[in-house]
């Protein structure tokens, strides 16, 4: 009996083994890929995190003095008077502190925003389970917004076809209304994942990656970047 119970406890250690190993390989290999693909689209990989990236990723995702903001896995490539970021970012006092993974960031002078945050429910209406519970979602967020950084919900009664599409918050209601009249946002909840922008002064992020469980896992990097070029240009001068 003892050596039956030795054996199971031994089977169940190399199981747990190879299920480790397998998810380590997994994991190399997508940050392999996510390498290629970014060295494709022009992009070089960042050894030290850019103090031009860190500070302006801090003034949109800091919401407290007891977070602390890291970002790693950073990309970056010059075009012109504009810097392309790729870069995750998570906050390392929080156990479950991922805040997002391959966001897309640009550093532009065609770029003068005022405070704001966008995300699309696209083909989600409110009233149904998946809509109510993204909704719900992002209402606690935007409590914890309000309560720490000053956002306010956003209401455009000019663009209400959009009500049930998009939740939008910022600072100031007449410069984030001012802002969206400019841009496409039919083509915006469009694209078939969730999509969370946000920006301020000459900082512009977009993030396919919340809402997680919803992402089209053939929706790669490079599909991801030319959707995040053509959104950034709706936003520049």
């Amino acid at each position: 009996m003892r050596f039956q119970s030795e054996l199971l406890a031994l089977l169940v250690i190399l199981v747990f083994a190879a299920l480790l190993l397998l998810a380590i390989r997994a994991s190399r290999k997508q940050a392999a890929e996510k390498t290629h693909q970014a060295l494709t689209l022009g992009y070089e990989e960042v050894t030290s995190r850019p103090s031009q990236l860190i500070r302006r990723a801090e003034s949109l995702y800091k919401l407290a003095e007891y977070q602390s903001i890291q970002i790693d896995q950073v990309f970056s490539k010059r075009d012109g008077n504009q810097e392309f970021f790729i870069f995750d970012i998570s906050d390392t006092n929080k156990d479950d502190g991922d805040l997002g993974s391959e966001v897309f960031g640009v550093i532009s002078s065609q770029l003068a925003l005022p405070h704001f945050s966008l995300t699309t429910l696209p083909g989600f209406d409110s009233g149904s389970l998946i809509g109510g519970l993204m909704e719900s979602l992002l209402n606690k967020v935007l409590s914890v917004a309000e309560k720490y950084h000053g956002l306010k919900r956003i209401e455009l009664p000019d663009r209400l076809d959009f009500d049930q599409q998009v939740i939008v918050f910022g600072k100031d209601q007449a410069a984030v209304s001012d802002l969206l009249e400019g841009v496409d946002l039919r083509s915006i909840t469009r694209i078939a994942t969730p999509v969370h922008i946000t920006g301020v002064d000459d900082f512009l992020t977009v993030d396919f990656s919340q809402m997680g469980s919803f992402k089209d896992p053939q929706y790669d990097l490079i599909a991801q970047h030319g959707e995040f070029t053509r959104i950034a240009r709706y936003f520049m001068n």
